[in-house]
């Protein structure tokens, strides 16, 4: 019996050990941890919806280097306490590769104001849904930059303006077998204009004849461009000077843009005598001005295209 349970407890080590050593080489990318920790303080405070979701995310676990306790994508790369956030397509990556943010998912939860800036941040993001919120104002220009995006969803909330130019530059939004994907903007009356050249075509069956098959990663029926109840009604011409106009228009932003609410959130962390370690100061030589920032803080993982596998099941 004795020996048994000096067995039962080795295997209980050993398995401790391989989760920790999972953890600590499998991490969130630095620049999509200030990302997150910009958004909450961005849009906390604008109600109790985004309150109610923002107080969930246990941003007090995370340190002034980037790194949290409770890590952003977690142990099996779906966000560990951190409500709407998910980090696909990178099972199969190596451990010492720190993993970054694919998915923003917060569809119905009565929030409110102004589409958050700092989401530009999230640059490997695929998936962007807000739908059914009170969400208003102007679709961003800089969301533009994101390049992974293949499925966009801001129907019914209370938009206004047109869908911008840039967003003709997501060329992501076609999935990899050629098929367009979704760019779903409908029930939203403020919304006017054309649909940008590069875009998906406007929402179709998919699946059959004479429609196109069915995107591996979404349940979804119709496909496409979806502009009912809006005032949208064409598709926009194409720019003078293609992609090159569309580029030298769009400027992508860096984390050194959000410094100081970074900043501010390490410092009255520590007044708290809360988070995971470290002076509040020290985060200033991760969060670097905006002449010296890098594109991605130094680290490869934010360059990598991180999109579903041809033939992967929806998640």
């Amino acid at each position: 019996m004795a020996a048994a349970r000096g067995w039962l407890l080795a295997a209980v080590a050993l398995l401790a050990a391989a989760v920790l050593q999972h953890r600590a080489f499998a991490r969130t990318l630095e620049r999509d941890v200030y990302a997150l920790i910009a958004l909450h303080e961005e849009v906390r405070a604008r109600d109790p919806q985004w309150a109610g979701v923002m107080d969930k995310w246990p941003v007090q676990t995370c340190a002034p280097d980037g790194t949290c306790g409770v890590d952003p994508c977690g142990l099996e790369w779906e966000g560990d306490g951190w409500e709407g956030i998910s980090c696909r397509y990178q099972w199969d990556w190596d451990k010492s590769i720190p993993r970054v943010v694919t998915n923003f998912h917060l569809p119905k939860y009565g929030l409110t104001g102004t589409l958050p800036r700092s989401l530009a941040l999230l640059a490997n993001l695929t998936e962007l849904d807000m739908d059914a919120n009170q969400l208003i104002g102007p679709l961003p220009a800089e969301w533009g930059c994101l390049g992974n995006l293949i499925e966009i969803d801001f129907s019914n909330n209370r938009l206004t303006g047109t869908i911008p130019p840039e967003w003709g530059l997501l060329r992501g939004l076609v999935e990899l077998t050629g098929w367009l994907v979704e760019l779903e903007v409908d029930g939203n009356p403020g919304l006017s204009g054309c649909v940008p050249d590069g875009c998906p075509p406007f929402d179709r069956l998919c699946g059959r004849y004479p429609g196109p098959p069915c995107p591996s990663f979404t349940n979804d029926a119709f496909i496409g461009t979806a502009v009912g109840g809006t005032r949208i009604g064409t598709r926009c011409a194409p720019p003078e000077g293609g992609d090159q106009t569309l580029q030298a228009w769009l400027r992508c932003p860096v984390v050194a843009d959000f410094r100081q609410p970074i900043l501010g959130f390490f410092k009255q962390q520590q007044q708290k005598g809360r988070g995971s370690g470290g002076d509040a100061a020290a985060a200033a030589t991760n969060v670097v001005p905006a002449a010296a920032a890098p594109k991605d803080n130094g680290l490869g993982a934010a360059s990598m295209v991180v999109r579903p596998a041809l033939g992967e099941p929806a998640k």
